[in-house]
């Protein structure tokens, strides 16, 4: 699944892609900007993968797929996706953000790559308050229903 970085995401439904802004969405075939981010980012990132929060769940999983090649022991999937509340925005990027940025060099948006060290501990009370703050209240009500 490919969006191109700070457009809308509607992979959650359309309901709530005016509210969900995608990054790091990667495709074979298609250009991404290269570069280094700050360490205490990345390892951030790779923290919030541990546990993250999400107001959906899915079955499936995806691949990187920009791999030369895929084997067993060096395969790189994920079926999360991280939500990173800044600025009016919630931001979402799949979870093998962390392998684009440390295998592929990807380079995130500068404001995604602020809104991540400016964002508090995945799952506490600061962070739901900045997802309700930054529009994602509802999001928010739908955890809390599923639970």
């Amino acid at each position: 699944m490919w969006y191109e970085d700070l457009t809308k995401c509607d992979y959650f439904g359309e309901e709530y892609a005016k509210i969900l802004t995608a990054v790091g969405w990667l495709e074979k075939g298609k250009t991404f900007p290269t570069g280094t981010i700050p360490r205490d980012v990345f390892f951030k990132l790779v923290e919030f993968k541990k546990n993250p929060w999400s107001f959906a769940a899915f079955c499936g999983f995806h691949e990187c797929d920009l791999c030369q090649f895929q084997f067993e022991s060096e395969s790189a999937s994920g079926i999360n996706n991280l939500f990173i509340p800044h600025k009016e925005k919630i931001y979402v990027c799949p979870e093998l953000i962390t392998h684009y940025i440390n295998v592929h060099s990807y380079l995130p948006p500068r404001e995604f790559v602020e809104a991540v060290y400016l964002c508090p501990p995945m799952r506490s009370m600061e962070y739901l308050k900045k997802i309700v703050e930054n529009g994602g209240r509802e999001l928010v009500r739908i955890t809390k229903k599923i639970r």
